[in-house]
């Protein structure tokens, strides 16, 4: 029994890893150019 619980938490554990790695993918792609600071003209 304590098994099972195990697998579960630690797939729980990938899943939400994997979602916090999405997010902050998608986070980094919605900046415009270089991300500022540079005094480009973009």
């Amino acid at each position: 029994m304590n098994e099972n619980w195990q697998s579960f938490a630690a797939i729980a554990v990938v899943l939400i890893t994997l979602v916090l790695f999405a997010v902050r993918a998608a986070k980094r792609r919605k900046k415009p150019g270089c991300g500022g600071g540079c005094g480009c003209v973009k």
